[in-house]
C-alpha cells in the first residue's frame, strides 16, 4: 500500500496515541469554543456593565461641580437676554446683576464687562478697569460662550473659574462679555467628593474646549503627572462619553472617563489606577483563560485515559510479536496489567498462538533434520555404489584385450564417477537441497584430467567459475554434460607449435539471469582443420549425449573452431528451487 503524504513526513502520526490525540483535539474543540466565546460575551458584558457603573461614578462624584457650573452657564444665558436694555442704566445694571447673584450664593462675582475693558456694572457694585489684564485681552476677542479658570482673579484675588457669553444689542453689535465667577473654595460639594475619591484612588477634573483645566480634585500641582500623556485635553472636545485606557504624564497605567458637561463647551474627566489583577478574576487570572484550561484539561484526561487503558498495552503487545516476528522463539510474558477485557483475550490468543507456532516449528525441524540424515545417508550411499562400480570397471578395463573395449569402459567409467561426484557434493552439503556449480565442475574438471591423462601427455588447464548454485534437476544433467564435453576436449587437445595442449573451462553469469559454460581447447596447426572437422562431425554417443543434455537444462549449444582452438558453449537458465520442488513433488520428469 502506498505510503500516505502525512505519514511519509510525519511518520508519528501513524501511532495510535498520536491518532487518539488528535481525535481528542478534534472531539473537544467545538467544546472549548463554545466555552470560549460563552466567556467571551460573558466577560465583555461584565465590562459593559462595569464601564457603566465607572461611568455613573464619575457622574455622580463631579455632579456637584457640574450642577455648579450648569446653574452658572444657565444664568449667564439668561441674564445675556435682558442686560442689553439695561447698559445704559447703571444703577439698574448693578441692580438686576446683584439680585441674579443673590440666588446663587457659589458666585463670587457677576459682572459685565465692555469693549473698553471698563466694568461699572458689577453684583458687588465695584468698578474695575481690566483693559491691562492680559485675560481680558483674549476673551474679549472670543465673542462666543466659553469658559476659563484663572489662578487669581483681578477682583475676588482667589482662584476662580469663569463662565462667559458675549452680549450684543438688537442691531447686532457686539457690546462685551457677562461673566460669573465661581471660586474653587465654594465648590462644596467637589470638594466633599474629592476626599472620597482620593480614598478610593479616583481623581477628577474639568476642562474648556481648549483643553484648559478648570477644576482638579487632585490639586493643579498634580494635573500633569495624572491627565492622559498620549493624549491632549482638546481632542476629547465632541467626543461621546467614552472609557479608555492609557498612561498618564507620570507613567501610570491608568484608566480614565470623559463627560460632556456643556457640549463642545466644558467636560469632566475621572481616572484611576489599574490594579495590578485588573481584567482578572480567581486567583488573578484572566476570565478567557479558564476555558482554556477547561479544554487542556479534557485533552490531558482523555489522552491520559487512552495511554492507560488501550495505548500502553497495545505498545507491549506490538514489541511482543515484533520480537517473536524477528525470529525471539521464547514464550511471550505479557503482563496486561488493568487491562480491558477484550486487550487481556487479545493477549491469551496470542500467547496461545505463539505456543502453537513454537511447537509446531519445533516439530518441522525435527522432521527436517530427520530428513536430511536420511537425504544424505541415500547420497552417501548412491556415492559409495557409483564408487564401486567404477572401481569394477576399472577392473574390468584392465582384463580388456581390445583397445575399444578399454575405451567403452573407460568412457563409462568417466560417467559413473560424474554422477559420483555430484551425490557426493550433495551428500556434503548438509541442510541444502541445491549445489554450488564452482565446486561441482571443479571436482569433474579434476577427475576427468586425472582420467584422461597418460604418461608423457600432458594438459594445461584453466578453470574460471562463478558462485552458483544449482538444483539437483539440472546439476546432474549439466556434470554429465560437463564429462562428456571435457572427454571430448582431451581427446582432440593438441599443442600449438609442440606445446602443451592447452584448455579452458569457464562458467559465467550473463544478462537476465542466464549462464553461459565454455570449454574450449587448442588445437594443431598441422591438423587443426582436421580436428575440427572431426569434432564438428562427430555423431558418436558422447555427441548425442551432449545435446540430450543441453536440452535437459533448457539450454542451446553451439560449436566450432575458431582458428587453432575450438570452443563448445551451452547457454541456459538456472531453475529456481522452488519450482524444481514443486516439480518432484508433481511427479514430473525434468527432462
Amino acid at each position: 500500500m502506498p505510503m500516505s503524504v502525512a505519514a511519509k513526513w510525519f511518520p508519528a502520526s501513524q501511532r495510535l496515541g498520536v491518532r487518539l490525540a488528535t481525535l481528542m483535539v478534534v472531539a473537544l474543540l467545538p467544546l472549548g469554543i463554545v466555552a470560549y466565546l460563552q466567556t467571551s460575551n460573558l466577560t465583555r458584558e461584565a465590562k459593559g456593565r462595569s464601564d457603566e457603573a465607572l461611568m455613573g461614578a464619575t457622574l455622580r462624584a463631579a455632579l456637584g461641580e457640574i450642577r455648579v457650573i450648569s446653574r452658572a452657564e444657565g444664568l449667564v444665558a439668561g441674564a445675556a437676554v435682558t442686560l442689553p436694555d439695561l447698559i445704559k442704566d447703571n444703577t439698574a445694571c448693578v441692580n438686576r446683576l446683584r439680585k441674579l447673584a443673590s440666588d446663587m450664593p457659589e458666585l463670587t462675582l457677576l459682572s459685565f464687562v465692555p469693549e473698553n475693558g471698563r466694568m461699572t456694572c458689577s453684583s458687588s457694585g465695584e468698578s474695575f478697569d481690566y483693559s491691562d489684564v492680559a485675560l481680558f485681552k483674549t476673551l474679549i476677542t472670543a465673542r462666543e460662550p466659553t469658559f476659563t479658570m484663572t489662578g487669581e482673579g483681578p477682583v475676588s484675588r482667589t482662584s476662580v473659574i469663569g463662565v462667559l457669553r458675549p452680549i450684543f444689542d438688537a442691531q447686532g453689535v457686539y457690546l462685551g462679555y457677562l461673566g460669573a465667577w465661581v471660586p474653587h473654595s465654594r465648590l462644596r460639594i467637589l470638594e466633599d467628593k474629592s476626599g472620597e475619591a482620593d480614598q478610593n484612588g479616583v481623581n477628577f477634573w474639568s476642562f474648556n474646549r481648549d483643553g484648559e483645566v478648570l477644576t482638579a480634585s487632585m490639586g493643579f500641582d498634580k494635573v500633569d503627572e495624572t491627565i492622559p500623556a498620549t493624549r491632549d485635553l482638546a481632542s476629547f472636545v465632541g467626543e461621546k462619553p467614552r472609557l479608555f485606557t492609557s498612561f498618564s504624564g507620570a507613567g501610570e497605567r491608568r484608566t480614565y472617563a470623559t463627560l460632556p458637561v456643556v457640549r463642545n463647551e466644558l467636560y469632566v474627566m475621572s481616572s484611576w489606577i489599574n490594579p495590578p489583577n485588573a481584567n482578572r478574576s480567581f486567583l488573578g487570572v484572566r476570565p478567557m483563560v479558564f476555558p482554556i484550561l477547561m479544554w487542556v484539561a479534557g485533552l490531558v484526561v482523555s489522552i491520559w485515559a487512552a495511554e492507560m487503558l488501550v495505548v500502553r498495552h497495545v505498545r507491549s503487545l506490538n514489541r511482543s510479536i515484533a520480537s517473536f516476528a524477528h525470529g525471539m522463539r521464547r514464550h511471550p510474558d505479557l503482563v496486561l496489567k488493568d487491562a480491558p477485557l477484550e486487550l487481556r483475550e487479545m493477549a491469551q490468543a496470542y500467547a496461545a498462538m505463539t505456543d502453537d507456532i513454537i511447537r509446531n516449528e519445533a516439530s518441522l525441524e525435527d522432521e527436517v533434520h530427520q530428513k536430511e540424515v536420511l537425504l544424505r545417508e541415500v547420497h552417501h550411499r548412491v556415492k559409495n555404489n557409483l564408487q564401486l562400480i567404477a572401481s569394477i570397471m576399472n577392473m574390468q578395463m584392465r582384463q580388456a584385450r581390445t583397445p575399444e573395449a578399454k575405451g567403452l569402459l573407460k568412457s563409462l567409467q568417466e560417467r559413473v564417477m560424474s554422477l559420483a561426484t555430484i551425490h557426493r557434493g550433495l551428500y556434503q552439503t548438509t541442510g541444502q537441497s541445491d549445489v554450488y556449480a564452482n565446486e561441482l565442475l571443479s571436482d569433474i574438471t579434476r577427475q576427468t584430467v586425472a582420467l584422461a591423462s597418460a604418461p608423457g601427455r600432458q594438459v594445461k588447464v584453466d578453470t574460471d567459475f562463478d558462485d552458483i548454485l544449482l538444483t539437483p534437476d539440472q546439476a546432474v544433467p549439466l556434470s554429465l554434460l560437463m564429462t562428456e564435453a571435457l572427454t571430448n576436449a582431451l581427446k582432440y587437445a593438441r599443442g600449438v607449435g609442440g606445446a602443451v595442449p592447452t584448455l579452458s573451462i569457464s562458467m559465467k553469469r550473463v544478462d537476465d539471469g542466464q549462464v553461459v559454460l565454455r570449454i574450449v581447447n587448442s588445437i594443431a596447426d598441422h591438423d587443426a582443420t582436421r580436428d575440427g572437422e572431426a569434432m564438428n562431425t562427430s555423431t558418436g554417443l558422447g555427441a548425442q549425449l551432449q545435446m540430450a543434455f543441453a536440452q535437459q537444462i533448457g539450454g542451446t549449444l553451439s560449436q566450432g573452431q575458431d582458428g587453432d582452438s575450438y570452443r563448445l558453449e551451452v547457454i541456459f537458465r538456472v531453475s529456481d528451487l522452488m519450482k524444481a520442488e514443486n516439480r518432484a513433488a508433481a511427479g514430473t520428469d525434468p527432462s
